[in-house]
C-alpha cells in the first residue's frame, strides 16, 4: 500500500480531552449565533418565498446597474427588506433577488377565470391559443389574459374584469381564425414579479432587462420539505446506527452516529456564523459529508477491531492509536485528494455551487477529525469508566 506519511506512532488519545473541548466550544459558538438569527437561514426551499434571477442588458455609454439601485426600486415596491446580491457566470452579471416574504401566489389568469366562475351564469368556454387570429391583436406582452366565448354583453364582463385582483384591466373583442366573435379579458398581476418588472421599467427606462429565471415555493410546500429533510438525516443516522451494530457493536454505533452529529453541528453552525442559506442542495451535502464521514470512521474501527485482537497485551488506549496510525496514510491520501477537488469547485464552480461546495470542504475537514478525536476517543472513555473495552470480551487494563 502506498504509504505518504511512512510509519508513525502519534499519542492521539493523550489529546482526547482538549480535542473534545475545543470541538464543544466551537459548536456552542455555532449554535449561539443559531440562537441569535432566529434558527438556521433557510432559503425560500424551506421557508417559502420567490427567488428572480434578472439581467440587464445596458447601453454602453451608461453605467451597469448595482445591487443599491435595485434596492432602492424594491423600497418603492414595499420589498426593501428582501435579499439582493450580484452573481458572476460565464454569460455576465446577474441579479439575485430573493423575496422571503411571498404570499400565495394566483396568475391574473387564474383570478380572471375564477371570477367568471363565480359570477358569469351564463354558459362560457375558454378558447385556446391556437384559435384565436392573430391580426389585429394589440400588444400584449407583459400581460396575462384569458380567451372566452360566451353569449353575454360586455358589460358584465367588464364588471367581472374589474372586480378581479388584477392591475390594468382591459376587455378587447376580438374573433377566433374561423371568424367566432370573443371576449379577452386580460391583466397584470399584483404579485412581486409584476410589480418589479414595472417599477423597473419606471425607474431605468433606458436599460432592458431579462428575467432569467423565477423560482416560487409556497410556505406549506416548503415546511413540508423541511421536515422531509429533517427526516431524512434522521433516517440516515437510525439506519447507521442498525449497521454499524450489526457489524460490529452497538457503541460503535453510537460513537459513529455522535461523531457525524458533531460534523453537521458543526457545518451548521459555521453556515450561521457566515449567515449562508440552508437550502436543499446544502442538505444533500450535508448527507454527502455523512457518507463521507462514516466511511473513514468504519476504516479506523475496522483496524481498531482487527488490532484488538492482535495487541492483546496492550491498553485499550495504545490499541486505538495503532489503529488510528496504521490508517492515517490512507486517511491523509483519500481526505487530501478529495479536498484538491473540492477545493477548485469552491473556487471556479461559480456561484450555484459556492455553499455546496463550502459544505463539502467543511465536512471533509471535520470529518476526519472527528473520526480521530470523536468516534475513536468515546471507545476508549467508556473502556475506562466502565471496565468494559468495546470490540472484545475479555477486561481491558
Amino acid at each position: 500500500m502506498l504509504r505518504i506519511l511512512g510509519k508513525t506512532n502519534i499519542d492521539f488519545q493523550s489529546k482526547r480531552h482538549v480535542a473534545m473541548t475545543i470541538s464543544g466550544v466551537v459548536i456552542l459558538i455555532g449554535l449561539i449565533s443559531m440562537v441569535m438569527h432566529g434558527g438556521p437561514n433557510y432559503s425560500i426551499d424551506f421557508s417559502g418565498g420567490l427567488s428572480i434571477l434578472l439581467r440587464f442588458i445596458h447601453p454602453e455609454e451608461l453605467p451597469p446597474i448595482t445591487e443599491n439601485m435595485v434596492r432602492r426600486s424594491l423600497a418603492r415596491i414595499d420589498l426593501g427588506s428582501s435579499e439582493v446580491k450580484m452573481s458572476r457566470s460565464a454569460e455576465g452579471e446577474d441579479l439575485q433577488i430573493t423575496v422571503k416574504e411571498e404570499g400565495r401566489y394566483r396568475p391574473p389568469e387564474a383570478l380572471i377565470r375564477s371570477k367568471l366562475h363565480e359570477e358569469l351564469t351564463q354558459q362560457w368556454s375558454v378558447v385556446p391559443d391556437d384559435q384565436i387570429d392573430p391580426e389585429g391583436l394589440p400588444d400584449m406582452s407583459g400581460i396575462s389574459c384569458v380567451a372566452v366565448s360566451t353569449e353575454a354583453s360586455e358589460k358584465p364582463l367588464r364588471e367581472i374584469l374589474q372586480s378581479a385582483a388584477v392591475d390594468n384591466p382591459q376587455l378587447i373583442l376580438h374573433r377566433t381564425v374561423d371568424g367566432e366573435p370573443i371576449f379577452i379579458l386580460a391583466g397584470e398581476g399584483r404579485d412581486s414579479v409584476s410589480r418589479l418588472r414595472k417599477v423597473l421599467a419606471e425607474d431605468y427606462p433606458e436599460y432592458g432587462f431579462d428575467f432569467r429565471s423565477i423560482d416560487r415555493v409556497g410556505p406549506r410546500i416548503g415546511a413540508e420539505l423541511r421536515t422531509k429533510a429533517i427526516l431524512a438525516i434522521v433516517a440516515a443516522l437510525f439506519l447507521i446506527i442498525i449497521y454499524l451494530w450489526w457489524r460490529f457493536e452497538l457503541l460503535f454505533g453510537f460513537a459513529a452516529v455522535m461523531a457525524l452529529f458533531h460534523d453537521v453541528l458543526i457545518t451548521l453552525g459555521i453556515f450561521s456564523l457566515l449567515d449562508m442559506e440552508i437550502s436543499v442542495v446544502i442538505i444533500g451535502a450535508f448527507l454527502t459529508l455523512v457518507g463521507y464521514s462514516l466511511n473513514d470512521t468504519i476504516v479506523v474501527f475496522d483496524r481498531i477491531r482487527e488490532n484488538l485482537k492482535r495487541f492483546k497485551d496492550r491498553s485499550y488506549e495504545e490499541t486505538i492509536n495503532i489503529s488510528i496510525n496504521a490508517t492515517l496514510s490512507r486517511t491523509f491520501i483519500t481526505s487530501g485528494t478529495t479536498l484538491t477537488v473540492v477545493l477548485v469547485l469552491f473556487l471556479k464552480g461559480g456561484e450555484v455551487l459556492h455553499s455546496f461546495a463550502l459544505a463539502l470542504l467543511i465536512g471533509i475537514i471535520v470529518g476526519t477529525y472527528s473520526s480521530i478525536y470523536i468516534a475513536s476517543p468515546i471507545l476508549v472513555e467508556w473502556a475506562q469508566r466502565t471496565g468494559k473495552a468495546p470490540g472484545v470480551k475479555v477486561k481491558r487494563r
